[in-house]
């Protein structure tokens, strides 16, 4: 219910700056579909405002509790920079989106070491390496404290005597009902990314046609359709990736495996800066969504997508690797 709100709220927002753009979006001055860019401040707000957003964080945590009744003082100071960090953040955002529908030229780099790609595309495999690196100080921490646990594994295996830290996958490898969230998590987002390829290659695909099949002709009627479906099968698979991972945590939490531990803080933090790359993931989804059933996708502006899967692709890898050291080792 929650996250239909979210979503709700964020096609209001899309609404409303696919509501102020121009008429004649993407002037084709240069004869490809688009206008000529004059760069974006953009990226700049967003990264502003979520440097805001993170500064005064706790401070929101704090005040977020004692408005809730919790005996804990408050910290308007922090909060009010979070929430104006926040505001940047979607105004950033919004403006993206904005310009985004508009239409803009992709710009080329043309310095070393990625001269002749699309500075987008460059820049979303910097922000990847970013990213490898820091779900790589996840797993080196986890794989550091692990080998000095004396676990329930370790004990089968003869390394130690006494049990004296209780790890996630103790509590959820030995049952398949337990198992089964994050098993099937997995297959869902391996296949929201063959989704997510299948939006590209539609939307890439001048010489598209419908099916001949009956029920995927429905499903599938024209190319801008079937692209649109496409983007919302990936948005179910990764919202049911959520739901579960919520219902997983929430059994982990009843069985007293929490963040106050340590185990708990090093599994919670890793799963849950995972859970917050796909969140943000659907997020983006839902404007892509607009997009292709307003503005439409097509050959000439389907680097949206293809810039998105990178990162959609990053995410699942990720969970790849997540899912048997912290559930199966």
């Amino acid at each position: 219910m929650v996250m239909t709100f979210i979503y709700g709220a964020f096609y209001i927002i899309a609404g409303f700056f696919n509501s102020i753009r121009p008429e004649d979006h993407g002037h084709d001055d240069n004869g490809d579909g688009y206008g000529d860019h004059h760069g974006s401040a953009s990226p700049i707000l967003m990264a502003t405002g979520l440097l805001f957003f993170m500064m005064g964080f706790q401070g929101f945590v704090k005040t977020t509790k004692a408005m809730l009744g919790i005996d804990i003082a408050a910290d308007y100071v922090g909060f009010a920079i979070s929430c104006a960090g926040f505001i940047i953040l979607i105004i950033g955002i919004g403006n993206w989106w904005r310009e985004d529908l508009i239409g803009a030229k992709e710009q080329v780099a043309l310095g070393k070491p990625f001269g002749g790609q699309h500075i987008r595309k460059a820049g979303m495999w910097v922000f990847l390496i970013s990213e490898v690196m820091v779900f790589a100080s996840f797993f080196s921490a986890y794989l550091r404290m692990r080998t000095g646990w004396c676990t329930q594994w370790a004990v089968d295996a003869g390394r130690c005597k006494t049990v004296d830290t209780t790890t996630a996958s103790d509590l959820l490898r030995h049952d398949i009902m337990t198992l089964l969230p994050g098993a099937v998590n997995t297959f869902a987002l391996i296949i929201s990314s063959y989704t997510i390829v299948l939006a590209l290659k539609t939307a890439k695909d001048v010489d598209w046609k419908p099916s001949e099949t009956k029920w995927v002709r429905r499903l599938l009627p024209t190319r801008q359709k079937a692209v649109r479906n496409y983007l919302i099968a990936t948005v179910l698979l990764g919202s049911l990736f959520i739901i579960l991972k919520i219902i997983e945590w929430s059994h982990l939490v009843a069985e007293g495996f929490d963040i106050g531990t340590q185990a708990g803080s090093i599994f919670f933090i890793a799963t849950g800066a995972h859970g917050l790359h796909v969140f943000i993931g659907l997020l983006v989804m839902l404007f892509m969504i607009f997009k292709a059933d307003t503005v439409g996708y097509d050959e000439k502006n389907g680097h949206g997508i293809e810039y998105f899967g990178l990162y959609w692709h990053f995410v699942d890898l990720a969970w790849v690797a997540i899912f048997p050291a912290f559930y199966l080792y």
